[in-house]
């Protein structure tokens, strides 16, 4: 049985508050000491990619203020060009984009409409 949406932004709330809880009272020159906590920040990051190229197109379509391309092009960097993965850059999501995404999911998931 395929999975809902709403079962697939549920997989996204709970990798934002996994990072969260692995990011908790650090910073950035902690962040990038901790290969641990990267490694597991970015397995996060890619799960929420993962979820958010599985939701349907329709509720994605409902919902243009979430940057669903942004969200999975940032998954596919670092799944395939893991190389170049920038922790200053990580960190910059972790601080200014998982609120906002957060807030706006949580809005569209309790959408009559969705």
């Amino acid at each position: 049985m395929p999975r809902r949406h709403q079962d697939r932004i549920g997989d996204i709330l709970t990798a934002i508050a996994d990072i969260r809880a692995d990011t908790a009272h650090i910073t950035l020159p902690v962040f990038e000491k901790r290969p641990v906590i990267v490694r597991s920040v970015l397995y996060s990051i890619g799960v929420i990619g993962e979820a958010v190229k599985a939701i349907d197109p329709n509720f994605r379509d409902a919902h243009p203020e979430i940057p669903w391309r942004a969200i999975a092009g940032l998954r596919d960097r670092i799944v395939h060009e893991y190389f170049r993965t920038n922790t200053r850059r990580i960190w910059d999501v972790i601080q200014d984009d998982l609120d906002p995404l957060e807030n706006a999911l949580r809005s569209a998931w309790h959408d009559p409409s969705s």
